[in-house]
């Protein structure tokens, strides 16, 4: 089965969750999670960059670049194939992502500093950090771990280096009198030391995230399309 390779993402809320909120301290949470992390933003792009990285790394593989050689529009095929089912995996895999975020930031955040960091992620200062980190996103170290292991799987380390490069990147070319005045307000924040202690968590989810995939039976779906379409297309390839 070829595996699902999440680059850029956990079941319902476990019933271990703090007592019902109130609906302002319940909108906190949901909002900063929308703020750090809206469904729609996870989704964008993924079924294409999952797609280039599914064909770049098949046009690796001799048997598949003789099959490509043999019957033009293999990787295509793969690619079209694939689409449905990397995009429906990958719905669930967030929408699991999303739960687990709002389950920590419920268990950990007072109603007030989860309203606090949410108004900061939605404003033009917090769009601008998550607009940087977008922009300068590093993912050598996670590629060379996929590329490197059996299963295809990123290791801590390897997110935590591609982490690094990136921070390093928007330190040198960043809007650094911007950054310093956002830097000081951070540090005065009431909200932001103690979100500060959610690091290690949110960091563990968004590896969960990367390593998300197929389950069993979306493996299964996905190899039965792709013998289907694999052949039909040899059969018409082979018939001409």
């Amino acid at each position: 089965m070829i595996t699902k390779l999440s680059l850029a993402a956990l079941v319902a809320l476990a019933a271990s969750l703090p007592a019902p909120l109130s609906a302002a301290g319940e909108s906190a949470y949901t909002d900063l999670v929308e703020a750090l992390a809206a469904k729609d933003r996870l989704m964008s792009g993924f079924a294409d960059s999952a797609i280039a990285v599914m064909v770049g790394e098949a046009r690796r593989d001799p048997e598949m670049v003789e099959m490509e050689e043999e019957c033009a529009g293999t990787l295509d095929l793969m690619g079209q194939t694939a689409r449905p089912h990397l995009v429906a995996s990958h719905e669930r895999g967030v929408t699991q992502y999303r739960a687990q975020l709002l389950e920590l930031f419920s268990s950990r955040l007072s109603p007030e500093e989860a309203r606090g960091a949410a108004e900061f992620y939605a404003s033009d200062d917090g769009r601008f950090l998550i607009s940087l980190a977008e922009q300068n996103e590093s993912v050598e170290n996670v590629l060379s771990d996929v590329r490197g292991n059996e299963d295809g799987s990123v290791s801590a380390a390897a997110l935590a280096a591609d982490k690094a490069v990136m921070e390093e990147k928007i330190r040198k070319g960043g809007d650094r009198t911007r950054l310093a005045k956002i830097g000081w307000f951070l540090m005065t924040a009431d909200w932001f030391r103690n979100f500060q202690t959610l690091k290690s968590e949110m960091h563990q989810l968004e590896l969960a995230l990367v390593n998300d995939d197929f389950t069993a039976e979306e493996g299964a779906a996905f190899d039965a399309a792709l013998e289907e379409a694999f052949t039909a297309h040899f059969e018409a390839c082979y018939a001409d």
